[in-house]
């Protein structure tokens, strides 16, 4: 959607001075580019692709530091007309980790999978637990990632989760939405249904603590 030349013009116009400039990839709201080779820039693909954008802006400054994984922080933001709509985008620093596929993933020792459903399980429940960077007006609703999925993490040199990517379908909802490709038995993208489960396990025994006082 999205040439190079068109993404320098609309940096240039924020003030960002560019040195190297590459496509990085794209989802179904947004196109990502590394600028400088340690900021990415996301640029929405339609109007609703700006509003998510404008959401996730929202929801990574509210979270701050209150998580136990890296997650995307706002270091600038603007809009620009593109045929003839305004779009809201930001960059952010580039993350720390790396991707892994479902093989990959699935791979892993058991005791490296454990650590991780750990490490995913207390994500959730810290997330779950903010209270005011959406509003909430039903009881038992949470903020919820809305796009959980493991194409969303990246991992460090130890196989660890070390980051979450994209809260642009972040929103107020039933905690179990970002459960789903966890519990996934059949897509053979995501984590595996098994590993599903123990994070569930993990998640009930967080609450439960935390019910009691003890978390």
């Amino acid at each position: 959607m999205y040439s190079l030349y068109e993404v320098e013009q609309i940096l240039r116009n924020k003030q960002v001075f560019v040195c190297s400039l590459a496509f990085l990839g794209e989802g179904e709201h947004s196109e990502a580019f590394l600028v400088n080779r340690d900021i990415v820039v996301k640029l929405p693909k339609h109007r609703q692709a700006s509003e998510c954008l404008k959401t996730e802006m929202q929801v990574v400054k509210g979270l701050g530091k209150n998580l136990n994984v890296e997650i995307p922080s706002v270091l600038f933001q603007g809009a620009f007309f593109h045929e003839g709509e305004e779009y809201t985008f930001f960059g952010s620093r580039k993350l720390p980790g790396h991707s892994l596929n479902k093989k990959q993933f699935c791979a892993l020792p058991k005791p490296i999978l454990d650590k991780n459903a750990e490490i995913v399980a207390n994500f959730l429940y810290r997330l779950h637990s903010e209270k005011n960077v959406l509003p909430i007006q039903r009881e038992g609703d949470v903020l919820v990632h809305g796009d959980f999925s493991l194409n969303h993490l990246l991992f460090d040199q130890n196989q660890m989760v070390c980051s979450v990517l994209d809260f642009g379908d972040s929103h107020v909802g039933d905690y179990q939405e970002d459960f789903l490709y966890l519990l996934d038995e059949e897509d053979e993208e995501e984590f595996g249904a098994d590993f599903g489960r123990e994070v569930l396990a993990n998640y009930k025994s967080i609450l439960s603590c935390s019910l009691q006082g003890e978390f």
